[in-house]
């Protein structure tokens, strides 16, 4: 069993450290996949985040930008099975816009590493399209080879046609630091390949695509060429994403309470820039003096989420053979 692991696991999906002993204002510290923290300095073949966080301003559990920004954002939710009963009706009564479902997921036990749809994923589906919710979907890999990588876009396809959804479907590869996991001992290359052959098969079938990843897959996992080229769904938990690279969605807490989700559930924002066309629903902007001050707490993660800020599979019952 892997025990502080974990934790040290958590802290890397959501700390971003200044290095004040490098001269390079840009060094930062970031744990690897070895639980190690490491000097990283951005790779100038990325391509950067363009959202300037200073015009985006949180009041409650929604965010806001200043008047004038150049880029406008909506509030939004991922959810499985384990949010358990969902009124869509209340959430988007409330303000959030766009949901992002588990479509499946892997179990990461040795012995199975079966691949299962998200048992309330249909039923979720309808009352989200029918409460005029924007629609993505989201498949949480443990993929140790070409086969299962193209199992799980298989699983899409079966599924769903492109006009089914309004948003990406993301691919979730994750490490899991609490438990043995059959992922432990695959390489980085074959994440990455793993991630451009699920990519290659879903666009074929004419859906969009988008890659789920924290700091530690930015930095330590995927190659310059994928992060360039795969939208990116960054998750951190924290006042505000410190990505140097580029994002279009920014999951910023893994465990918040909110009215019309039984349980605990995953927040989201959607960066739009001024100027696109990309949601038809109205989106409000604040004037900065009508957010009186910068909150500042930390989401606390919970510890019943996964390493990577998306819930994981097998937490229910704790075996890691299933």
């Amino acid at each position: 069993m892997k025990s502080t692991a974990f934790l040290f696991a958590l802290a890397a999906s959501v700390l971003f450290f200044s290095c004040s002993s490098c001269p390079e204002k840009d060094c930062l510290h970031i744990y690897n996949r070895q639980i190690e923290k490491q000097h990283v300095h951005p790779d100038p073949a990325v391509a950067k985040n363009t959202f300037d966080t200073k015009w985006l301003k949180k009041k409650g559990e929604f965010y806001y930008t200043k008047k004038g920004a150049p880029y406008k954002v909506v509030n939004g939710v991922d959810i499985s099975r384990h949010q358990g009963e969902v009124d869509f009706e209340l959430l988007k009564k409330n303000g959030y816009e766009f949901v992002i479902l588990r479509l499946a997921y892997r179990r990461y036990g040795y012995e199975s590493g079966n691949l299962v749809k998200d048992e309330n994923f249909d039923r979720y589906y309808e009352d989200a399209k029918k409460a005029g919710f924007k629609i993505g979907v989201y498949v949480y890999s443990q993929a140790i080879n070409d086969e299962e990588a193209l199992e799980e876009a298989k699983i899409v396809i079966d599924n769903l046609t492109p006009d089914m959804l309004d948003l990406p479907v993301v691919y979730d590869p994750e490490f899991v630091f609490y438990d043995e996991a059959r992922t432990d001992e695959v390489a980085e290359e074959v994440f990455c390949r793993n991630t451009e052959l699920f990519f290659d098969e879903v666009e074929k079938a004419g859906f969009k695509t988008m890659l789920y990843a924290n700091l530690m897959w930015k930095f330590f996992v995927f190659t310059p060429e994928i992060l360039n080229k795969y939208e990116m769904w960054f998750a951190q938990y924290s006042k505000k994403p410190t990505s140097p690279y580029k994002y279009t969605f920014w999951q910023y807490s893994g465990g918040s309470k909110i009215d019309g989700v039984e349980k605990p559930c995953d927040m989201n924002v959607w960066f739009i820039p001024m100027g696109k066309e990309a949601v038809e629903a109205p989106v409000k902007q604040v004037e900065q003096n009508e957010v009186s001050a910068e909150i500042v707490e930390q989401v606390q993660v919970q510890p019943m989420q996964g390493s990577d800020g998306i819930q994981t599979e097998e937490q229910e019952t704790q075996d890691s053979s299933l």
